[in-house]
């Protein structure tokens, strides 16, 4: 009888540690599953007003480094940068190259993303310019993103 007590124990634990182990494997295959976006995915519009692609920037890392200031005059610009339409920076008032904001972002998908630059006011000289600054893995590119009252300027991430 203690030998059978012993074997059920025995099997039970052995059980419970492959399916524990079975059970980490698959979270860790869920984890490295990411969608793939093969067309844009920048919407037509966003809070009221039209978004327009200003253009596309390729990157080797879904984990990035955005920055962001004043692309001509520190005139007052105030914008907030959102990541395939997730808030990653709010209602903040762009400084000069020598005063960058820097915020780390992982995009969600390999293939298309987008950062869209939404304009709270259009300082004294309209419309709203910023360079926006993306840093992956190997490199740093800069973009203008340009938006006013009436319009958000977005571009196309992709994710090689």
């Amino acid at each position: 009888m203690k030998k059978l007590l012993l074997l059920m124990a025995a099997f039970f634990m052995l059980s419970t540690v492959i399916v524990g182990c079975q059970r980490d494997k698959d979270d860790d295959d869920e984890e490295e599953e990411v969608v793939r976006n093969n067309s844009s995915i920048v919407p037509s519009q966003f809070q009221g007003r039209s978004n327009v692609k200003l253009g596309a920037i390729y990157v080797d890392t879904r984990t990035l480094e955005l920055g962001v200031y004043d692309h001509g005059t520190i005139d007052g610009d105030i914008i907030s940068l959102y990541v395939n339409g997730k808030l990653v920076l709010d209602k903040y008032t762009l400084k000069g190259p020598a005063d960058i904001k820097k915020v780390k972002v992982t995009l969600d998908y390999t293939g298309y993303n987008y950062i869209l630059m939404y304009a709270h006011n259009e300082g004294s000289i309209p419309p709203n310019t910023c360079t926006l600054t993306v840093k992956d893995a190997s490199s740093t590119k800069d973009f203008v993103l340009e938006s006013n009252l009436s319009s958000n300027g977005a571009v196309d991430v992709i994710v090689d």
